[in-house]
């Protein structure tokens, strides 16, 4: 194409902050005329917050942008819809009881020149424009392979389906740049495979795409670029070979392989060292209980065949695992592998469509949350989920909740401010006032009160800084080593499995790898399974 090197979109400099929080810092990038580019990074790098800045969801608070040689600094997004700019959302938003052909034709809405009075007479060159606006509509939904009646509800449809409805309307705008956020989210192989197949048709059509995925290898087998963003700041850009092999990309997705810290950096950051004596030794039933277990011969937990689907998408796709007494196992994989949605089932909070999970020797399909609590299952949620407007000791006491020991429950609570001396010094603080580490030692100091057999960790170096990092995991370390079973979810795939006995490795909703820690420390198939290639 003549016009490939040339910049359709480029960005200078943009940041965008929240409160006290830098979502993007100083990011530059541009993308040229009739090219593929993607947009990837690990949980939290503020891809879509990227995303909304350029479709004017939000305003950047530094830098500005141009597209289409015209420059912008705020701007409203029907504006730069009008210019050219279209998009899809990471959840989809359809009209959807209205028709699928309905759908397409809001998208076109604003290259249409009735306006409120032609709707309102009907006259002739409505009536023509609306006839003509149907035909594009019907003309674009067999564009992208829907070849249902135009007439079908939109919640009709199926998922995937339902995914390309969304490109469909937004190539009614008629766009320079279709926008796209995780457009492959919950799509099977085959799915994918068209998905490829239809943005590589857009592509030829002369229309410039930009992609958010977290399905690497589609990004990989699909982009002329690709940038990389982590915590905000682009670590990367290029041709996709050179960034799967950048050290940068690889240090982000997978982790460094920093040592962990000592006790007395522990102590510096509000991290105690666990005593095992003081945790085990207030009840057989205690926190450190599972270590009782630790010479059974069958597993605490038992998984088989589990599937599970939700809101359309096919999330886990009949997964094996199983984790001893005592244990601690990381599962760990890209964005969207399904592993929160795992956790999530594990908990109670979904319900599998299929498959069995046993705990302790019975069946966990038909039991509640609120029974699996009190029977030794807890889960620290990504992002925290602490109770802002309470303070840190209510939330604390939240944990013991399904408990009516009172005697106990003071003691434990006394044990958690030894682990967590920060949190002995903030008590009486609203827990929405902490710091991001602070939350995070509430959430699992709140977890540990309702005496645990097994802790399941989603994510929790998120958001924190590389020491405070290093401080949870030191902490894992050390609730490990009273004999309690941990499955840690966690995106810093070398910390995770530096603490754990063994690793599992998820690739969009099935698992791919498994082994010791050290096995998939050193194989090539767990870069593979975050970066492709």
């Amino acid at each position: 194409m003549n016009n490939m090197a040339s910049s359709l979109l480029q960005l200078s400099s943009i940041g965008k902050q929240f409160g006290g929080l830098s979502a993007l810092s100083d990011v530059s990038l541009h993308i040229r005329r009739g090219e593929i580019y993607g947009l990837i990074g690990p949980n939290g790098a503020g891809k879509t917050t990227l995303f909304n800045v350029i479709t004017g969801l939000y305003q950047a608070n530094a830098g500005e942008f141009q597209f289409d040689g015209k420059g912008y600094k705020t701007c409203k997004p029907h504006v730069l819809a009008q210019a050219g700019i279209a998009r899809t959302f990471q959840n989809i938003r359809l009209f959807a009881n209205l028709t699928a052909l309905e759908n397409v034709m809001i998208g076109r809405h604003l290259r249409s020149r009735a306006g409120v009075f032609g709707a309102l007479l009907r006259n002739r060159a409505t009536r023509n424009e609306e006839r003509a606006i149907a035909k594009r509509a019907h003309e674009l939904l067999l564009y992208v392979g829907i070849d249902k009646p135009g007439q079908t509800l939109a919640k009709h449809l199926s998922y995937g389906e339902q995914r390309r409805l969304e490109i469909a309307r937004a190539l009614a705008t008629d766009p320079l740049l279709l926008a796209l956020d995780e457009p492959a989210a919950g799509m099977n192989a085959t799915e994918t495979e068209s998905l490829k197949a239809l943005l590589q048709t857009i592509r030829a059509s002369g229309i410039t795409v930009l992609l958010i995925e977290h399905d690497v290898k589609l990004i990989m087998g699909l982009c002329d670029r690709v940038a990389v963003l982590d915590y905000g700041k682009k670590i990367a850009e290029g041709v996709p070979d050179e960034v799967r092999k950048n050290s940068a990309v690889i240090e982000a997705y997978l982790g460094t392989e920093a040592p962990l810290p000592s006790v007395g950096d522990n102590q510096r950051l509000g991290c105690g060292s666990l005593q095992p004596s003081r945790m085990a030794s207030s009840s057989p039933q205690g926190l450190g209980r599972g270590a009782a277990m630790a010479e059974a011969h069958h597993p605490l937990l038992e998984v088989r065949n589990l599937q599970v689907a939700y809101g359309g998408i096919h999330a886990v796709k009949g997964i094996d695992l199983h984790i001893g007494p005592g244990e601690l196992v990381a599962l760990i994989g890209s964005n969207g592998a399904g592993k929160t949605t795992t956790l999530k089932t594990l908990a109670g909070l979904l319900h599998p469509a299929s498959g069995q999970i046993q705990y302790d020797g019975n069946s966990l399909n038909d039991v509640a949350t609120h029974r699996r609590v009190a029977m030794g299952i807890a889960l620290v949620p990504e992002g925290r989920g602490v109770f802002a407007r309470l303070t840190v000791a209510e939330n604390l006491l939240m944990g013991a909740y399904s408990r009516n020991d009172q005697h106990e429950i003071a003691t434990d609570l006394e044990h958690m401010y030894t682990l967590f001396p920060r949190l002995a010094e903030r008590k009486d603080q609203l827990a929405g006032t902490l710091s991001g580490g602070e939350q995070q030692m509430v959430a699992m100091a709140r977890a540990l009160m309702s005496r645990p057999r097994l802790l399941m960790l989603d994510e929790p170096s998120m958001g924190l800084a590389p020491l405070m990092v290093q401080k949870i995991f030191e902490t894992i370390r050390d609730i490990a080593a009273l004999g309690m079973s941990i499955l840690l979810v966690e995106q810093n795939a070398r910390l995770a499995l530096q603490a754990a006995n063994r690793g599992y490795v998820m690739e969009s909703g099935t698992i791919t790898l498994s082994g010791a820690s050290s096995e998939l420390l050193g194989s090539d198939a767990v870069q593979r399974a975050y970066l492709g290639g």
